[in-house]
C-alpha cells in the first residue's frame, strides 16, 4: 500500500528550468520518487492539451489539472467539473463593467472573451500563440474554471462580489483563478487519498502561489519554493533557500 505521495505544483514549482520544462535532476528525483514506492502527484491549474508531452516524459499517471476539476488517478477519470453557465454569466457581466478579459478553460482547449493590454501582457509573458477570441465559448464547450485578467487592485472587488459563492486566487501578477467553492487542489488529493485507502497516508506538497493554499492546509508537509507568496510561505513547514526548491525540500525530508 502506497504510504506517501508527494504533490507538486507546476508553473514556478516542479518546472523550474522555464515554462512547462524540467531539469534532468527533477526528471531523475521523479523517478527515485517511483522506486521508493512514493506516489509523485502532478496538482496544476493547467489543463490537459497542454501538460501532455509533460506528462509522458515523467511518465506520471496520477494528476490534478484545472485546480481540482480534473482528476486521473492511475489513468482513470475521477472528475471532469463543469462550470455553470449562470454563474460563468455573472462574471462575465462584472468583466464587462470593469473592461476586464475573462478565460474559458476545459482539458481540450482555451478561449478569452477579449485582448486588451493587460490580458496582452499576460499572453505575451506566458509564450502563448495564437489565442482564440471567443465570448460565446462557455456556451457551447464545457468549461472547468475560469481567468480574469487583473491586477491587485481590483481582486478585492471580485472576492466581495461572489463572496460565499466563488474561489478567488491569484496564480500570477496579472492573473486570478476563478473557482467554485466546493472545487480545489486539497479536495482533489483527498479524492486521491480515499482510493489510496490509507488513513496513515503522508501528504508532501509543493507549491509557490496562493491556489496552493489549500493543499498546504491539508498536506503533513509543506514546502514553499524561494519565490512564494507571502502568505503560502507562512502555512509552509519548510521554505527552499535555492532556485531548485522542490529538489531541495525532497532532500530536505530524506524523500529522494
Amino acid at each position: 500500500m502506497t504510504e506517501t505521495i508527494t504533490v507538486f505544483d507546476l508553473d514556478g514549482t516542479l518546472c523550474d528550468d522555464g515554462p512547462l520544462s524540467v531539469s534532468s535532476e527533477t526528471v531523475t528525483a521523479i523517478q527515485t520518487l517511483k522506486k521508493k514506492n512514493i506516489l509523485p502527484v502532478i496538482a496544476t491549474g493547467r489543463s490537459h492539451y497542454e501538460i501532455t508531452a509533460l506528462l509522458d516524459q515523467l511518465d506520471l499517471h496520477t494528476y490534478i489539472l484545472a485546480n481540482g476539476c480534473y482528476i486521473i488517478y492511475n489513468d482513470r477519470l475521477i472528475q471532469n467539473y463543469h462550470f455553470p453557465i449562470d454563474k460563468i454569466e455573472s462574471v462575465i457581466r462584472m468583466a464587462n463593467h470593469y473592461h476586464d478579459d475573462v478565460g474559458f478553460f476545459n482539458q481540450q482547449g482555451f478561449a478569452i472573451t477579449g485582448m486588451n493590454e493587460l490580458t496582452r501582457n499576460h499572453v505575451n509573458k506566458n509564450h502563448l500563440d495564437q489565442v482564440p477570441i471567443y465570448p460565446e465559448f462557455f456556451r457551447h464547450e464545457p468549461v472547468n474554471f475560469l481567468n480574469l485578467y487583473i491586477k491587485d487592485d481590483k481582486e478585492a472587488l471580485y472576492q466581495s462580489a461572489f463572496k460565499n459563492q466563488l474561489s478567488i486566487l491569484r496564480y500570477a501578477p496579472d492573473a486570478v483563478d476563478v473557482m467554485p467553492l466546493e472545487i480545489s487542489k486539497a479536495k482533489g488529493i483527498s479524492k486521491i487519498q480515499q482510493l489510496i485507502g490509507n488513513p496513515n497516508l503522508k501528504i508532501y506538497a509543493f507549491g509557490d502561489q496562493n491556489n496552493d493554499l489549500s493543499m498546504f492546509s491539508l498536506a503533513d508537509y509543506g514546502i514553499s519554493m524561494k519565490q512564494s507568496s507571502d502568505q503560502l510561505k507562512q502555512r509552509a513547514t519548510y521554505i527552499a533557500d535555492s532556485d531548485h526548491g522542490v529538489l531541495e525540500g525532497l532532500h530536505h525530508y530524506h524523500l529522494i
